[in-house]
């Protein structure tokens, strides 16, 4: 989610050129309220979320997505200075934070990481017998 349609056109083309199918693009919205209303419906796995929002901001966001979505993995985005805001963006209930300016070569990885430690999770729950 961004409120900018060409970094969101950007965004998306990204992911599904260098994903290697492994990320599918399901959804996007132009702003908060909009997240808030189709998240619930599109049941993602995970959330991208730009902190600078001009309805909602990303911090007052996050908490909202997780309480409508809490087992979607939630990623803030943001060209603002990450070492003041990945504190936040954790408190906040986001799963990671990824710098705009590094997006190309960490969002990818962000993304499987926490998608692999998610399904690792769920095994060990659901499969007590595996250490």
């Amino acid at each position: 989610m961004d409120d900018n349609p060409i970094f969101l056109r950007i965004l998306t083309r990204f992911l599904e050129e260098r994903s290697r199918l492994d990320v599918i693009v399901i959804g996007s919205a132009d702003g908060g309220e909009k997240a808030l209303a189709k998240a619930p419906l599109l049941k993602p796995q995970a959330i991208l979320i730009d902190l600078a929002m001009p309805d909602i901001h990303g911090l007052e966001l996050i908490p909202r997505l997780r309480a409508s979505n809490p087992d979607a993995i939630i990623i803030a985005l943001t060209l603002m200075d990450p070492n003041s805001y990945r504190d936040a963006v954790m408190a906040a209930g986001a799963d990671g934070f990824v710098s705009k300016a590094t997006l190309e070569a960490d969002l990818l990885p962000t993304i499987r990481r926490l998608a692999r430690l998610e399904r690792t999770e769920e095994n060990s729950v659901n499969c007590p017998g595996l250490a």
